[in-house]
């Protein structure tokens, strides 16, 4: 609609400074259109750059978190450095009825966490930018996706009993 908009503002613009008499009612046409251009073309690029008409929600899910290794005696939590070693994968494990199949964290969206607790569980926050009401999603249509992904937070709870170890083959 915001697009839509845009087009009539310079639609207006142009026949009103075409085919209107020149005078007063001829400026105030031509100013009326410049500033309602100019006012849905800053909305527009706001929604573009900095997510004018959303706002950012969070999404949680607790996971129960298992050992890597099925039948090993200790807990462990492996995680692979990456590169210079600031960047780390984290493998684990969330179901007792999954396959040996690990999964991992994605470095370049994730922040990882590790918290000394007893609940051995792992939490996954979400963040997403939402339209803030349906006016914004009908106006901004076509433009900044709804439900758009930020980052996600991973928080593995894990008590003493755990290791951390690196991946090493």
């Amino acid at each position: 609609m915001g697009i839509a908009l845009l087009f009539i503002s310079v639609l207006l613009f142009a026949y009103s400074m075409i085919f209107v008499q020149s005078g007063l009612i001829k400026r105030l046409w031509v100013t009326g259109s410049v500033i309602l251009l100019a006012i849905i073309a800053v909305t527009l690029i706001l929604n573009d750059t900095e997510h004018f008409g959303m706002k950012q929600v969070t999404e949680v899910q607790e996971f129960d978190l298992l050992a890597n290794e099925k039948n090993s005696p200790t807990k462990k939590l492996v995680y692979k450095k990456l590169g210079n070693g600031q960047e780390k994968i984290y493998f684990y494990r969330t179901k007792r009825s999954s396959p040996a199949k690990l999964k991992k964290t994605d470095p370049m969206t994730t922040k990882v966490f590790i918290k000394r607790d007893p609940a051995n569980k792992l939490t996954v926050a979400k963040n997403y930018w939402v339209y803030t009401n349906g006016w914004s999603k009908f106006y901004f249509a076509g433009g900044q996706p709804n439900h758009q992904f930020i980052d996600q937070r991973f928080t593995f709870h894990i008590d003493q009993s755990w290791q951390l170890s690196e991946y090493k083959k």
